[in-house]
């Protein structure tokens, strides 16, 4: 919303320049929302998840931003059964792409990789109709 507002200004806008939709429609905010209050919510169990899953480095020297895009990526795949893997992971990417560092993207990738494997082993996967796409079903789900 942002980048689209600024690119809109010309140099004689004015302080009256219109600005754009923070959001797509209400169903968008509503996402919005419910994602970072159960992000918020279930902050804990996503950094110990994280810690977990990057043996070779601390927490605190992973970039706050990787930490936090993680954070929202776990929160999505436990949270959002309807939403399929491969479509959150793809999306969390692409934000580390924009929005970390160059190295980011590859490293979210990875140790979201591991934390989705974790997930699928300790049974707390829960997706269920759309969900579903690209996952191999099996007798034990």
């Amino acid at each position: 919303m942002l980048e689209k507002t600024l690119k809109k200004f010309k140099t004689d806008s004015g302080e009256t320049a219109p600005l754009m939709p923070l959001f797509k429609n209400a169903e968008d905010e509503e996402f919005v929302k419910i994602l970072f209050r159960k992000a918020v919510l279930h902050s804990k169990k996503c950094s110990e998840l994280i810690d977990k899953n990057t043996t070779n480095w601390e927490v605190d020297r992973i970039a706050l931003m990787d930490i936090l895009v993680m954070q929202l990526a776990i929160t999505e795949i436990l949270e959002f059964p309807e939403i399929p893997v491969k479509v959150t992971l793809n999306e969390y990417i692409e934000i580390a792409k924009y929005y970390c560092t160059s190295k980011s993207s590859t490293f979210v990738n990875g140790i979201l990789d591991n934390i989705v494997k974790e997930i699928r082993d300790d049974g707390l996967f829960n997706k269920f109709g759309r969900g579903l796409v690209g996952e191999t079903i099996t007798d034990e789900n």
